[in-house]
């Protein structure tokens, strides 16, 4: 097992919530790497990785990550964590003899604020495989979306070694407006800022995987919806 933490935060100016999220992590004792674009290995990453280079271009950070953090993975192994989750207790004992590892954000869909791997996981290897050559031939662009159409349509987490928790776990927050109190078995808190909504050309990620007719009915509907 590596017992490692890794994030990662792409642009100029972190929100407090983040630095407040990694400093509760290194005052809990924890070993982490905050990747950033200074990192000559992303900006490789990302240059040799279409989907994730024209993200980059358009502005489109999250989905960005959505692609590092999986290279982060395979190349290092460890805890990848969103900047805004918290720490409630040592995550590390659930990932014992496990080479991938993520959990349940709601009932039927699998979270990506949280994945552990191994670098040589089969599974951490189709996930990236799929960003690198086929994601321009699916409708798929949602990490979450693409994390369940594997392990669990797909079934890729019978192929190996790998854990998928209840909500409980990970994903406790579900944005209670008052009164959130976190369950017993509440290791991680995903806090939500779904800083994705807030990116522009959103149409492009619509539309990747259609032809010249169906990009340009998603972009009318897109700019010119009510």
């Amino acid at each position: 097992m590596i017992k490692r933490i890794h994030a990662i935060w792409l642009g100029n100016k972190m929100p407090p919530l983040a630095f407040v999220c990694i400093d509760d992590w290194k005052k809990q004792g924890f070993d982490y790497t905050l990747w950033t674009e200074k990192n000559p290995l992303l900006q490789q990453w990302i240059s040799e990785c279409r989907f994730a280079k024209e993200c980059y271009d358009k502005g489109l950070l999250a989905f960005v990550t959505d692609y590092l953090r999986l290279k982060i993975l395979q190349h290092e192994g460890g805890l990848y964590l969103d900047v805004d989750v918290t720490i409630q207790q040592d995550p590390f004992p659930l990932f014992d003899n496990c080479l991938f590892s993520v959990g349940y954000e709601t009932e039927a869909l699998l979270g990506t604020a949280a994945i552990y791997a191994e670098p040589h996981s089969t599974i951490l290897n189709q996930l990236i495989q799929f960003y690198e050559n086929d994601i321009y031939q699916s409708p798929l662009y949602m990490g979450p979306d693409i994390m369940t159409h594997f392990l669990i349509e797909k079934a890729l987490s019978n192929t190996e070694s790998s854990q998928l928790y209840p909500v409980a776990y990970f994903y406790n927050y579900q944005g209670e407006p008052m009164h959130f109190e976190k369950p017993a078995n509440a290791y991680l808190t995903h806090w939500f800022q779904h800083s994705w909504k807030k990116s522009k050309g959103l149409v492009f990620l619509k539309s990747k995987h259609m032809g010249l007719l169906g990009k340009f009915y998603v972009w009318q509907k897109y700019f010119f919806r009510t």
